[in-house]
C-alpha cells in the first residue's frame, strides 16, 4: 500500500473513534416546583396534567409539562414529561411511580430523546415529589444521561 492511503485510511480510523468516543454516560440531578392545572376522572384513571419549572445539570433554567394518569385504586401512576431548556431544547421522558404517603412519591424517570442537544438522550433518574396543597408540588431528582 501507498503511504498516503495508508494515511487517509488512518484519519477515518481516527475519525470515526470521535464519533463514538463523544457519546458518554454523565450523572443529572435537578429540583423544582410545579402546579397541578387539571384533573379529569375516567374510566383508566384521574388524567392530570401539570406544568412546572426548575433547574437541572444538562438542561440549566427548565420548563416542564406533564400527563399524569393516577391509578385511584392503589395510587400509582405513570405518564410522560417534556423538560424544555432555556435554548429550546427538550428532553422528553416516560415515568411511572406511587404515592408513599399522603403527600410524597416516587418513581423513575426514563429519558426517551427529545430535540435540539437532547435528540438521541438516553437515561434515567429516580425522582421524589412533595405536595404542600392539593394543587402545588415540588420535586428532586438524580441519575444519568447520555447525549451524542
Amino acid at each position: 500500500m501507498n503511504k498516503k492511503l495508508i494515511s487517509v485510511l488512518f484519519t477515518f480510523a481516527l475519525l470515526s473513534g470521535i464519533g463514538y468516543a463523544a457519546a458518554k454516560t454523565v450523572p443529572m440531578r435537578g429540583y423544582g416546583s410545579g402546579i397541578i392545572t387539571s384533573a379529569t376522572p375516567g374510566p383508566t384513571g384521574v388524567a392530570i396534567t401539570a406544568t412546572g419549572g426548575g433547574e437541572a445539570t444538562h438542561l440549566g433554567k427548565f420548563t416542564r409539562e406533564e400527563e399524569i394518569l393516577l391509578n385511584p385504586e392503589n395510587f400509582t401512576f405513570t405518564g410522560t414529561v417534556v423538560f424544555t431548556a432555556a435554548d429550546g431544547s427538550e428532553l422528553n421522558c416516560s415515568f411511572a411511580g406511587g404515592f408513599t404517603g399522603a403527600t410524597t412519591a416516587a418513581g423513575t424517570y426514563t429519558f426517551t430523546g427529545g430535540t435540539g442537544r437532547f435528540a438521541n438522550a438516553t437515561g434515567g433518574a429516580y425522582f421524589s415529589v412533595s405536595q404542600s396543597d392539593p394543587q402545588n408540588f415540588t420535586f428532586e431528582f438524580a441519575g444519568t444521561i447520555e447525549m451524542n
